[in-house]
Formats: C-alpha cells, sequence, structure tokens
C-alpha cells in the first residue's frame, strides 16, 4: 500500500496539471493593400498585420494559495496569408517566421509578479504604451527602429530568452520593472572551457512608469554587453534610454517618445515620434509621425501614417489606413508594410500603402 501511495504522488508530480483557468485567444488581422516603392513594380496584395500583428495563443491562470497565482503564457506570431504561417512584412519586432511572441512562466502576488522565459520585456511593454498601433507593420516608430534599436527590434530588448523578469504592483500611479537576459545566444558561458577567454553576451532592462490624472510618463533604460570571443575579441557594448509621455485630452489623447542608442566609440542614433487619437461615435482617427537620425551620413528616414478604426463590435474593427515612408540619400533600408522591402528600393527612395483591412480579436 505504501509503495502504490507513492507511485500516486510521483505520477501527481510530473503529469500535466489541471489549471483551474485555461483560455485560448488571438488576433487575426488581413487587408488588401496597395503598394508602391521607389525602383520596383507596384501590385495589389493580400497582407496580414497592418494593423495588429496576427497571433494566436493560450492562457492557464491557477490560484496558488496564500495570495499567489501562477500564470502561463505562450503565443505565437503567424501571417493569415500563407499556408506555413510565416510571417512577411511583420513589425520589426516580431521574428520572420512563425516563432513565438512569448513563452512565460509567472508567479504573481502582492509583491508583483516574477517571470522566466522567453519574454516581452519592459521595453515591449514601453512601446505598447505609447505607440498606438505598436505591433502593426503600419507603426511609424517601430518602422524607423528597425535594426538600429534596442528597443524595437528582435536582437534587441523588446524580446529576451532565457530572460527573468519582475514587475512591481502599482505604488500610487508608480510601476517598475527589472528584465535580465541571462543567455542572448545558447547556453550562455554553459559549455565554454574554463580557461577560455570567451564571455557571452548580456541585457539587462529597468523602467519606471507613472501615471498621474490624465498624463503617463515612462522611460526605459536598456544595456547590452557585448560577446568576448575565444581570441579575446570583444564586441562593442549597447546602452539606450526610452522616454514616452501621453496625454489624454478628453476630446483626443496625444503621445510622444524620444530615444537614444549608442555603441560604445559610436555616435548614438536617435527616434522621434508623435501620434494623436482621436475618438468619434463609431470609432477613431489616428495619425502618426516618427524619424530617426542615424550616425551614418544621409541613412535617416521618416515615416507618416494616417488611419481610420471603425467599431463594428467589441472584437471586430475595421479600418482604413495610408503609409508613407521616405529615406535619406544612402538608405534603403526603411518601407511601409513594417519593412517588407527593405534592400528592394532604390537608395533614397520612398513607399506608400494604402489599405482596407479588417482585425477580428477573439
Amino acid at each position: 500500500m505504501q509503495k502504490k501511495i507513492i507511485a500516486l504522488a510521483v505520477a501527481a508530480a510530473f503529469s500535466t496539471p489541471a489549471f483551474a483557468d485555461v483560455g485560448f485567444y488571438g488576433i487575426v488581422d488581413a487587408a488588401v493593400a496597395s503598394i508602391s516603392a521607389s525602383g520596383t513594380k507596384s501590385d495589389l496584395i493580400a497582407s496580414s498585420g497592418a494593423a495588429s500583428t496576427s497571433r494566436l495563443g493560450v492562457k492557464a491562470t491557477e490560484d496558488l494559495g496564500n495570495g499567489l497565482t501562477g500564470v502561463a503564457v505562450v503565443e505565437y506570431g503567424i501571417d493569415t496569408e500563407n499556408s506555413d504561417g510565416s510571417v512577411t512584412g511583420a513589425s520589426p519586432n516580431q521574428a520572420s517566421a512563425f516563432s513565438a511572441r512569448q513563452k512565460m512562466l509567472a508567479v504573481a502576488g502582492d509583491f508583483g509578479t516574477v517571470a522566466s522565459g522567453y519574454l516581452q520585456t519592459t521595453g515591449y511593454d514601453w512601446e505598447v504604451k505609447f505607440d498606438p498601433i505598436a505591433g502593426s507593420g503600419s507603426s511609424p516608430l517601430q518602422i524607423v527602429n528597425a535594426k538600429k534599436f534596442l528597443i524595437g527590434t528582435v536582437a534587441g530588448a523588446a524580446r529576451a530568452q532565457r530572460a527573468l523578469a519582475y514587475i512591481s504592483p502599482n505604488i500610487n500611479g508608480l510601476t517598475f520593472a527589472a528584465n535580465y537576459s541571462t543567455a542572448l545566444s545558447g547556453l550562455g558561458n554553459l559549455g565554454v572551457a574554463s580557461a577560455s577567454t570567451a564571455d557571452k553576451s548580456t541585457a539587462y532592462l529597468l523602467s519606471a512608469t507613472y501615471t498621474l490624472d490624465a498624463l503617463t510618463v515612462g522611460g526605459v533604460y536598456a544595456g547590452l554587453t557585448g560577446a568576448t570571443s575565444a581570441t579575446n575579441v570583444k564586441t562593442a557594448d549597447q546602452t539606450e534610454f526610452a522616454l514616452g509621455a501621453s496625454y489624454d485630452l478628453g476630446v483626443a489623447k496625444v503621445m510622444g517618445t524620444y530615444q537614444s542608442n549608442k555603441t560604445t566609440g559610436v555616435s548614438a542614433n536617435t527616434a522621434f515620434s508623435l501620434s494623436g487619437v482621436l475618438p468619434v461615435s463609431t470609432g477613431a482617427f489616428a495619425v502618426l509621425y516618427a524619424s530617426n537620425k542615424l550616425n551614418v551620413a544621409n541613412t535617416s528616414a521618416t515615416a507618416i501614417t494616417a488611419g481610420y478604426l471603425h467599431t463594428f463590435t467589441k472584437s471586430t474593427t475595421g479600418y482604413v489606413v495610408f503609409s508613407s515612408v521616405t529615406n535619406g540619400s544612402a538608405s534603403n533600408v526603411y518601407t511601409v508594410s513594417g519593412n517588407a522591402l527593405s534592400g528592394a528600393i532604390t537608395a533614397g527612395g520612398s513607399s506608400s500603402l494604402f489599405g482596407v483591412g479588417l482585425r477580428k480579436k477573439f
């Protein structure tokens, strides 16, 4: 009898748990867009993610007792127009193939939340708070951020693997968070000979957000330590700070951001954005502008997006969007649709998009 009880206890400990609350969710975003760009042919194409990145996810929560809650989230981004789910024309902080947006296990309580996994970091949270269409291929801020800023890129701090995070509770309008990636690639220093000069690259982020009535302000500081090779060659370190603010005027909401990213020994890259959202009885109008100033001459860009979102139901939104992106004379990196045509246009070229789409949340 004793052996049977032990066997049942071991089986219970290692079997799949029955969570108290498990829910599936997602966004399906599809549009028909007319896209033109310098040096390339124009076309009318079905596109995914003009308003939001399409995604599928599952979230499970369980009451652990003593005021603690266990949370697990697994979420993947998809392109609704492809058979294999690969994400073409994705926003800069979305991977280029059917891959995870987040895979998180967390414990929450009065002390805040502690999480681990492949995380959407506090840098990602900052973007969402101060960019009204963050995560979409039409976001001017994320278009000009691509490949130049830690916050807003896959390789940097918007998402991090093997990451640890702490998020504080709301303290009279103030919240803060800290993130640390223990191994940006592979297993970090595990498996490296103890006598080797090789050392891993790590990333950390610190943030604070404060809300007082209609005003919200927030900032993020991010650091990336460069890896050292076995021949003692070190990749340059990077640091970045980002500031954002939003103010609800009642009849409209305005937002602005400023970022500065610096690599050791190189002049800083900066980015600026300004946006406004005007709610109406049937939905909302939005106008967004972003520009960057890069440390390489004539490689900067500006992006503008204007759109109308029509609310059919709480979960279904129709939209009309226009985007335009202009490169500096030595750049062909930045284009509409989340830089989908990066490298294909002529240097100094521009691109534009006009689309009509539908977004369904579930």
